[in-house]
């Protein structure tokens, strides 16, 4: 067998190991964080307050794990998009409330309660 000639047991062996390296990659980069802690939730930024003065906000992650709340931090969730005609409620990724009484959706990539007014860095338009 030439060397160039790989069976297939042999690609998939050696494409699990790239992907056990990249998990441990990945483990090891997010540990870098100086030692630091870093806020389970984001401090209200100026789009917040505008959020919470309209009668309610989405930002409680009290039933989030902390990889959970990590990625929301990650992307960047806010209740207030800062990018003009961008907001979860024109997302690809958005859900809307189960009920008409429901204020806050939920997403499938950022998990926890999403408000229709939001943004985060996965923000992709709804197909028409």
């Amino acid at each position: 067998m030439d060397n160039k000639d790989i069976s297939r047991r042999d690609f998939i062996q050696r494409l699990s190991l790239f992907g056990v390296a990249g998990v441990g990659a990945a483990s090891l980069l997010s540990a870098c964080g100086g030692g630091e802690q870093q806020p389970a939730t984001p401090a209200p930024a100026a789009p917040q307050a505008a959020a919470e003065e309209e009668g309610f906000t989405c930002m409680d992650t009290s039933g989030l794990t902390e990889m959970e709340v990590n990625m929301r931090n990650q992307l960047q969730y806010t209740d207030t998009s800062p990018e003009e005609g961008k907001t979860c409620s024109n997302c690809a990724l958005y859900q809307p409330p189960a009920t008409a009484d429901g204020q806050c959706g939920t997403c499938t990539v950022v998990k926890g309660p999403i408000h229709p007014d939001g943004y985060c860095t996965s923000w992709a338009l709804k197909p028409a």
